[in-house]
């Protein structure tokens, strides 16, 4: 199934730096992206649907302050070698090396 979607624009605001067909592309790959930060599309569909590269879609998702999962999976990595150095410490275990 495909959704379209309609905006009531004025006219004046298109010209030959901003053309409506550049115009609704752009917000076509915004509401994508939307539907990512949702969890409504995950991250590989939304690079098939876009026609990326992994690359491209990681920048545009930072450009909006979307996380890509391996910036979180890092993250949450980064907080349990904390705890785990953290629990270590506390018991006087030696840091896994």
């Amino acid at each position: 199934m495909i959704v379209n979607l309609k905006l009531d624009l004025p006219d004046d605001i298109f010209d030959a730096n901003l053309t409506e067909s550049a115009f609704a592309d752009r917000v076509r790959e915004l509401a994508i992206l939307e539907l990512v930060r949702l969890k409504r599309l995950h991250e590989h569909e939304a690079k098939t649907i876009l026609a990326l590269e992994r690359y491209e879609l990681v920048e545009r998702m930072k450009a909006v302050g979307i996380a890509p999962t391996e910036d979180i999976f890092a993250e949450i990595k980064g907080e349990l070698t904390k705890a785990i150095d953290s629990k270590r410490a506390r018991t006087g275990m030696k840091p896994k090396e």
